[in-house]
């Protein structure tokens, strides 16, 4: 049994890339792009990869936009 996560066993090309622009203002743009087909055709992470890649997605501060209320929504609830 392997201690790695389905991401690092499978694709630690991937993982190395993660760790590079972890921090950065446009990590979350970057993890939501591995997780939504932009080209078309494409087929997808294994449903284990694709988990780990939206755990990571929680886990990075959402970039607020000029109308963004879920964003909103979130900070009322963490205040109140």
């Amino acid at each position: 049994m392997s201690d790695l996560s389905p991401l690092e066993e499978y694709f630690p090309r991937l993982v190395h890339e993660i760790v590079a622009f972890w921090g950065s203002p446009t990590c979350f743009d970057q993890l939501q792009a591995l997780l939504v087909d932009s080209r078309g055709g494409r087929q997808g992470f294994p449903a284990d990869v694709y988990s780990d890649l939206s755990l990571l997605l929680t886990l990075v501060p959402r970039p607020k936009g000029p109308y963004d209320i879920w964003n909103d929504a979130l900070d009322a609830d963490k205040t109140g």
